[in-house]
């Protein structure tokens, strides 16, 4: 699509000069963005231009894609929509930092044709390849588990850890039929494996004085109040508990869950002191919505995508602005806030933390 019109470029110049005047070499700067459901050669090479522009002309720690980044269909054209818009919002300096979606493994593809195969998956080993590869030498991953999509990416200068979580971490094994034993579409859990990284290294800041944590998952950790919540998530009150744990600085032990979902943890954060939550971002849902839980903020974003869900949801119109939505966040330390300034349609929000 080359070059975004004059209406874009412009509509992203006036979004540059007002979050411009909220950044300070203090502030973390990012932008969020999830749920294109690219198809490739569509629109949404639009909005990863916008992004691009807005990253030249702004001080941008990094950018986070949240997830359902391509629309499901015959594996090659999935894959190739895929590194189509991953290229694309990687173009930046600003690493990317990619979330798996449940729409990602392409696993509901096989389900609808009924055809008794897993042939069109994206199997985690592949999609590490196709969405981490610009953060690859830069990420923390499980070192036990090389195709995990889990990972923690450190910004010393801003004293802040963004951990990203795969909330369809499944094993993908066959039934004796050929299918998945479980689809990535709607089977979400947590592993024991994550739990228990997550536990002993994701939020290990010992020795780390005055250092917070922003996470990021597709689904929401727990689906209490969220609106648009579909299937629970498996292990998500546990994995819950070892974040509450390391904000408040306390111990969390679990022993729970059944066959491949079965996990004992031990998370004891007393010597390292009370932590700091900067907030869970979340897609999944396209709808723009904050929940506060143990007063963390769980927030998540209308999807990218040009498609209205809801009757309450924001009008959108391909060729207008309001085609796309995403957020460029600065995070306020000093106030505790998170100031989200919405490209496209919906609206700007301010959080507390």
């Amino acid at each position: 699509m080359g070059d975004i019109e004059e209406i874009y470029s412009n509509f992203v110049g006036k979004a540059v000069q007002e979050v411009s005047t909220c950044q300070t070499g203090d502030t973390l700067n990012f932008v969020f963005i999830t749920d294109l459901h690219h198809r490739k050669g569509g629109n949404m090479l639009r909005s990863a231009t916008m992004i691009q522009q807005a990253a030249s002309l702004l001080s941008l720690d990094f950018i986070l894609c949240g997830g359902d980044i391509s629309i499901n269909g015959p594996k090659s054209e999935v894959v190739a929509a895929q590194k189509e818009i991953v290229d694309a919002l990687a173009a930046s300096d600003a690493p990317l930092l990619m979330v798996k979606g449940n729409h990602d493994d392409n696993s509901i593809y096989d389900y609808e044709l009924r055809g008794g195969s897993a042939a069109n998956v994206v199997y985690p080993v592949e999609s590490r390849e196709i969405t981490l590869a610009p953060v690859q030498e830069l990420a923390k991953f499980n070192r036990n588990h090389p195709s995990s999509l889990y990972y923690y990416l450190d910004f010393p200068d801003k004293k802040t850890r963004v951990i990203v979580l795969d909330c369809t971490d499944i094993p993908y094994t066959l039934t004796d039929k050929g299918t998945l034993t479980y689809f990535g579409q709607w089977d979400y859990a947590f592993s024991n494996s994550q739990m228990n990284w997550l536990a002993d290294e994701a939020l290990a800041l010992k020795g780390k004085s005055g250092w917070r944590v922003l996470l990021a998952s597709h689904i929401a950790i727990t689906q209490d109040g969220i609106f648009g919540a579909d299937h629970s998530v498996r292990n998500g009150s546990a994995l819950w508990g070892i974040i509450k744990a390391f904000r408040e600085g306390g111990c969390y032990i679990s022993k729970d869950g059944e066959g491949d979902f079965r996990y004992q943890v031990a998370a004891d954060f007393t010597e390292q002191g009370t932590g700091t939550v900067i907030g869970c971002l979340f897609g999944h849902v396209h709808h723009d919505q904050i929940v506060y839980r143990d007063e963390i903020p769980i927030i998540s974003s209308l999807n990218a995508c040009t498609h209205k869900e809801f009757a309450e949801s924001p009008e959108r119109k391909e060729g207008t602005v309001s085609e796309t939505a995403f957020d460029i966040m600065t995070v306020d330390f000093a106030q505790s806030i998170i100031k989200a300034y919405r490209v496209g349609a919906g609206q700007h929000r301010t959080i507390v933390y």
